[in-house]
């Protein structure tokens, strides 16, 4: 356990959530040693062992994206649909997209009442605005304009989006393993908007300045 950051020291942020479990194990086959990094933890500033010295803090996934953009963490690992979220509207933001570790993998679904269609939003748009739902307004909106509503809207929530159909939402946008699940659920899955896995991303000033191989090898050995 650490409790802060040597001056000198590579800063990795690693999520808790969804991926903790995976992403614990293929570190360990890989071996990036952090030693408390795993389910059963409680405790988010860690160091690691191998490679020696490195600062690792513990955040919920959706932060990652920003801490690593913001400069405050040279390395990160998040879902593609995260990243994705925090890219999709301000491209020039300073991530870099390292390595795909190939585990984490789920698809970001749009879904609405049963007997919904694309095609029948389209013609609804045309009169209303189309309400979307989703933790992820920036790619719910990106959805809106690529299936081409004539007027929509988009709410942001903090999870639970399949609460909001139907009592308020037309479309809800959300992290799914199959349109099967979805479908249990009461949804029709209308549209499979993207696929996500575990991602590296470093911040860009970092990735062109320092030398983060030490950490970077390590992490793509079974990518």
């Amino acid at each position: 356990m650490i409790t802060s950051p040597k001056p000198d020291a590579l800063k990795v942020a690693l999520p808790k959530g969804n991926l903790m479990g995976d992403l614990s194990r293929y570190m360990g086959r890989v071996g990036f040693v952090v030693p408390g990094y795993d389910e059963r933890n409680r405790v988010y500033r860690l160091a690691s062992e191998r490679p020696r010295g490195a600062f690792v803090k513990v955040f919920s996934e959706k932060d990652i994206p920003i801490q690593v953009a913001v400069g405050n963490y040279d390395i990160g690992i998040a879902g593609n649909d995260w990243i994705t979220e925090h890219t999709i509207k301000y491209s020039k933001i300073a991530i870099v997209r390292v390595i795909d570790l190939g585990f984490g993998s789920e698809s970001l679904f749009a879904a609405a009442s049963p007997g919904i269609t694309l095609d029948s939003l389209k013609e609804e748009s045309m009169s209303r605005p189309i309400r979307l739902v989703s933790e992820y307004p920036n790619i719910a909106e990106h959805f809106a304009a690529y299936a081409r509503f004539f007027r929509y809207r988009v709410f942001p929530i903090w999870g639970a989006a399949e609460a909001y159909v139907p009592e308020f939402a037309d479309i809800i946008v959300i992290r799914g393993g199959t349109k099967e699940e979805i479908a249990s659920g009461g949804f029709s899955v209308i549209s499979e908007i993207m696929r996500s896995e575990a991602t590296v991303i470093a911040h860009r000033a970092s990735f062109e300045t320092r030398d983060l191989s030490s950490i970077l090898d390590v992490l793509g050995g079974g990518a």
